[in-house]
């Protein structure tokens, strides 16, 4: 891990450890198709919420919605942290101590800690002290509390009191909007033939499919080219 100068971001955007990011806000996403979620985050954002849960299918972006989110809150609140928890389920737990002076924590992959009582343990007095000190909290999964595999009664009794909300499953009329959306933002002037071809061979989830494009866009600039189906044949191999 790096040292712990290097753990604070732009904005005190926190992540644990560090990873990529994917630069996708939460004006990219699908407006409509994410209508619920959003609105429910705008919630967590403005304290009428005070726990989030979310959740979907493999490739419906949860872990690219939870950075946009980190960065926002990170903007509107001061601080955020971001727990990609099946990274750091193999380091000790005790990384959790302080975290409750967060204004919100973001915790991604919840059901990577089952059966690490250590980590179990971790989060649920996490849980309390953020409770007692008025912090907010949002959890991602691939299923609902109810069917968390966690080994912690209490723990998976205090998720259970979330607001719960599911991740539309990414079919093609959500990632052409999400295209749609980015090229719009990147400047980009796509030709009908390049969006369909990114949508019928491009990746099927939101995360791969985003990472997609932004190989699309270094592979542009490093060769000088405008983005074409003929580059985007390249980029896909």
């Amino acid at each position: 891990m790096s040292n712990s100068d290097d753990l604070f971001m732009p904005e005190e955007q926190l992540l644990l450890p560090l990873q990529s990011r994917q630069d996708v806000t939460l004006a990219d996403l699908p407006a409509q198709a994410f209508a619920p979620v959003l609105s429910a985050l705008e919630q967590l954002m403005s304290g009428a919420l005070t726990q989030l849960h979310v959740y979907g299918e493999p490739g419906s972006g949860r872990s690219l919605l939870l950075s946009a989110v980190a960065a926002e809150a990170a903007h509107r609140l001061g601080q955020c942290i971001l727990l990609p928890l099946r990274q750091v389920v193999f380091l000790p737990a005790d990384m959790l101590q302080g975290l409750e002076s967060c204004p919100l924590v973001v915790l991604d992959d919840i059901e990577a800690v089952a059966g690490w009582p250590e980590w179990e343990e971790g989060l649920f007095n996490l849980y309390n002290r953020l409770q007692e000190q008025g912090g907010r909290l949002l959890v991602s999964a691939a299923m609902i509390p109810a069917d968390l595999p966690l080994q912690l009664p209490d723990l998976r009794s205090r998720l259970a009191r979330a607001s719960v909300h599911v991740l539309p499953t990414p079919d093609d009329a959500i990632r052409q909007e999400l295209l749609q959306t980015i090229a719009q933002r990147r400047d980009w002037q796509l030709e009908p033939e390049l969006v369909r071809y990114l949508i019928e061979r491009g990746p099927r989830g939101l995360g791969r499919f985003t990472t997609m494009l932004d190989k699309l866009e270094q592979r542009a600039l490093r060769e000088k080219r405008g983005i074409t189906v003929p580059l985007a044949r390249a980029v896909l191999g």
